[in-house]
């Protein structure tokens, strides 16, 4: 429901997104593969095809990294999201926008401009302030899960900690600009060295990133305090003493991301002694709870003025949240939320892996296709927290059921595919599906015995996904019309 704001608060709202966009810099910012990335996640875990971050300044709507459509600037009293960006910001989600009389002639409903029916958005709020949403959306009414508003205003929250890291890392480097000046000028004048040295220093001790020097022949000359934490130094531990030996390697347990002991050669500091320029390097050491903390590295050498190099120096970031969220956002696009089973976009990727072995090896591989039998009933009468009972009973029954290397897979609200690799006869394949259908007709304490619907088919070489899918979906409505 649009919020009823006067026309100075208003004014001074989009006067002060207005500012926080340009003081952020993301309308200029260019193609971003990681906004990109969370954009193509919210549709995935959301289920519809389209996603976009809207942000909003005095008068226009700006689409960044759109999914789905090909995004535009379009003046924001047109705008959907712009109805979140006054009151208690808070996700909104609409399963039919059509049906919503505030909605119903807007532009992007009505067909002007779109004609937007499922719709569900999460406000950016930046410095207490929403400049915009993340928002998904389709042109056919979708009934949206229960935790869709939740689940887009986690990575809502993404969005804006990507912002909020870039406008960081803009402060930084100028920081570091306004330190060089102050340094050439220090240089330019004798009298004023003495200052800039204090100041650099306070400025390398300040900064929120680690920052390690070695000299020209590999003996380190400098730890920052956050570096210094990082590899478990006190405030008073000199590091002249130390060269990137081995033993260092050793003493701070310097790793590759997948764990194994870095060589001398493969140092940052040591890669830009000898290569002179290393962006984005990730390594890993350990942290005080003994799990690994994941550093991204960037450096460069020292020169002087005739040009020699006098030592290098890498700039060193924390990743380690960044990563975990990376894997959580890829676990949450190829998993059913419910039932944690691999969803169609794994399970496609499975029967691919199982049709090259077919072409290599000529074992086919069976897929069943199971339908839930009266579920909508369950639903209907006893609720979607029995239906949802019931279909977390299937998917454990089904895992159960099955060979350690089968797939699982929910694909649908009460569809389920299992992909067996290497099953090898049409016989073996009915002999599953026959053993599935006992194991789920079996009484247990968790409810009543499960009834399936269950097509099978062996893949065919030339099979594709979705050809092989097809085939199955169809042996599975053949057995539920034989049922009637």
């Amino acid at each position: 429901m649009r919020v009823c704001t006067p026309p100075e608060e208003l004014a001074e709202l989009r006067a002060r997104q207005a500012r926080l966009l340009a003081d952020l810099g993301v309308l200029d910012a260019g193609e971003d593969a990681e906004l990109a990335a969370v954009v193509r996640v919210a549709a995935a875990v959301t289920g519809v095809p389209c996603a976009t971050v809207n942000l909003l300044d005095a008068r226009w709507q700006h689409q960044l990294a759109p999914h789905g459509f090909a995004g535009a600037s379009t003046p924001r009293d047109e705008s959907l999201c712009s109805a979140t960006t006054t009151g208690a910001p808070a996700p909104q989600v609409y399963d039919d926008l059509a049906s919503h009389p505030e909605h119903a002639s807007n532009p992007w409903v009505d067909g002007r401009r779109a004609r937007v029916r499922a719709y569900a958005t999460a406000p950016l709020v930046v410095d207490g302030t929403t400049v915009g949403t993340l928002c998904v959306f389709d042109e056919a009414p979708h009934a949206f899960a229960p935790d869709a508003g939740e689940r887009l205003a986690d990575l809502a929250s993404v969005v804006v900690a990507l912002f909020q890291r870039r406008r960081q890392a803009r402060e930084l480097a100028d920081l570091a600009v306004a330190n060089a000046a102050a340094r050439d000028q220090a240089e330019a004048a004798a009298a004023h060295v003495g200052r800039s040295e204090a100041f650099t220093r306070a400025l390398l001790e300040a900064l929120p990133v680690g920052v390690v020097a070695a000299d020209a022949d590999g003996g380190l000359t400098l730890f920052n305090r956050v570096a210094r934490q990082w590899h478990g130094l006190g405030d008073a531990h000199t590091v002249e003493q130390l060269r990137l030996t081995p033993e260092v390697v050793e003493a701070f347990g310097l790793a590759t991301v997948d764990g194994r002991p870095m060589a001398v050669s493969e140092l940052p500091l040591q890669r830009v002694l000898a290569e002179g320029r290393v962006r984005d390097v990730e390594l890993a050491i350990p942290s005080p709870d003994g799990s690994p903390r994941l550093l991204r590295a960037s450096g460069d050498r020292v020169v002087d003025a005739a040009g020699r190099v006098t030592g290098a120096v890498v700039a060193l970031m924390d990743v380690t949240a960044q990563r975990r969220l990376e894997a959580r956002l890829r676990e949450a696009a190829l998993h059913d939320a419910l039932t944690g089973l691999p969803n169609r976009a794994l399970l496609v990727d499975r029967i691919e892996q199982a049709l090259r072995v077919q072409e290599r090896e000529g074992l086919p591989a069976a897929l069943l296709y199971c339908d839930l039998d009266g579920f909508k009933a369950v639903n209907d009468t006893l609720g979607h927290a029995a239906g949802d009972a019931a279909l977390l009973r299937m998917a454990a029954t089904l895992s159960a059921a099955v060979r350690p290397g089968d797939t699982v897979a929910r694909i649908g609200g009460d569809e389920f595919v299992v992909l067996c690799p290497g099953t090898g006869s049409e016989s073996a394949a009915h002999a599953l599906a026959a053993r599935v259908g006992r194991v789920l007709g079996a009484p247990t304490d968790g409810g009543p015995p499960l009834r399936s619907s269950t097509g099978v088919t062996l893949s065919r070489r030339g099979d594709t996904p979705d050809t092989l899918l097809r085939r199955a979906d169809a042996a599975m409505y053949a057995v539920k019309r034989s049922r009637r």
